[in-house]
């Protein structure tokens, strides 16, 4: 499974893709917001459906695809690692 960050100018992070499939999934969920990026709007998008949460796409600083952590306990407290790089 693989899942889909945003880095906006705020500093603040946000999920906009979970549970995808592939890479390639992944990937085209990545080229969407890229897009959104790049037209440089000033109109609100919502990141997930029904999420409530919205996101300007000239706030968009990075976008992030890695695979989406299993999440475990350790010591008690729910961890989820997530390695990945930023592009």
């Amino acid at each position: 499974m693989q899942e889909v960050w945003l880095e906006l100018s705020s500093g603040s992070r946000v999920l906009v893709g979970v549970d995808l499939p592939d890479v390639a999934s992944a990937m085209e969920v990545a080229r969407r917001w890229k897009a959104i990026a790049e037209s440089g709007g000033g109109e609100l998008v919502e990141t997930l459906p029904n999420s409530g949460c919205v996101v300007r796409g000239s706030a968009i600083v990075a976008i992030k695809v890695q695979p989406q952590p299993k999440a475990r306990l350790l010591d008690g407290v729910l961890n989820t690692e997530r390695p990945g790089r930023w592009l």
